[in-house]
């Protein structure tokens, strides 16, 4: 049996796509077993984590006042430099 045959925008017959798979040998790859471990953290890190889990919205706010004041620094410097 021949493949069934769609009309596309332009009016031409073209071919519907083959089924067969592309990919690996008749479709089926092996399964690879991850197993994901959590590493441990030294130093810093951790701290630095707790800290922003307990002040996230803190930080947040100041870095936009700062950032803001840099570029508000900054367009000054231009225009009396």
């Amino acid at each position: 049996m021949l493949a069934p045959i769609f009309p596309d925008i332009r009016g031409c017959f073209v071919r519907a796509p083959s089924l067969l798979p592309v990919f690996g040998k008749l479709g089926v790859k092996a399964r690879v077993a991850v197993l994901a471990a959590p590493v441990a953290s030294a130093g810093m890190v951790p701290r630095l984590r707790a800290l922003l889990a307990a002040h996230g919205g803190m930080v947040l706010k100041l870095s936009v006042i700062a950032w803001t004041i840099l570029v508000l620094g900054a367009v000054f410097f231009m225009m009396h430099g």
